[in-house]
């Protein structure tokens, strides 16, 4: 019979081994050790008291490159209701993006946040740019100074359509918009990717 030279060792990797095999959590976490950037920046970006209702939102939004930077997810909910905000960068776009692109982006992120789960009852987006802050400034605590300001605001309850709210976005029904920067930021006309 061969003497194992390292018998503790040899033991060990047969118990790993056959809990590996054994134990679903085990193995489920030995697939999560490679996420996919999707997930990456799913977690990253989650926010709420229903942050694993913000992951699975964020998870199906990054499965693509997205035109306009997606910040923060946050999900908040009490028992069977959640609320759902999306928090765009109003700069520091993938590519030029027309008025039409962001119209496009926005109801299929509305739409994406309904169908992850039922409980989900209204989608907050809003696109936001950064104020020049000077140094020293105080930006956190009860003295705090803004860092960024809303440029387009838009809020979709459950049951309004994506024809509804592409509508509403088109004609500026019940969307908050800083012309100034829709004049700045998006190109005029539609852009060919």
């Amino acid at each position: 019979m061969p003497t194992l030279r390292h018998p503790i060792k040899a033991v060990g990797a047969a118990l790993v081994a056959l809990l590996m095999l054994t134990t679903p959590g085990i193995v489920r976490a030995a697939q999560r050790v490679h996420p996919s950037i999707a997930q990456i920046d799913a977690e990253a970006r989650a926010r709420g008291n229903r942050r694993a209702l913000a992951v699975a939102i964020g998870e199906r939004l990054f499965s693509r490159v997205l035109p306009v930077q997606l910040l923060e997810i946050r999900a908040a909910g009490l028992r069977d209701r959640a609320y759902v905000g999306l928090r765009f960068s109003g700069e520091k776009f993938h590519g030029a993006v027309s008025k039409a692109q962001l119209d496009r982006e926005l109801v299929d992120a509305v739409e994406t946040s309904f169908a992850i789960s039922p409980q989900v009852r209204e989608v907050d987006c809003w696109i936001v740019v950064p104020i020049p802050v000077a140094p020293g400034t105080v930006v956190s605590g009860d003295k705090a100074m803004p860092t960024e300001r809303d440029v387009l605001t838009l809020s979709v309850r459950r049951g309004e359509s994506a024809t509804e709210i592409a509508h509403r976005l088109q004609a500026g029904i019940g969307v908050v918009t800083d012309p100034h920067w829709v004049a700045r930021a998006l190109v005029r006309g539609s852009v060919h990717a």
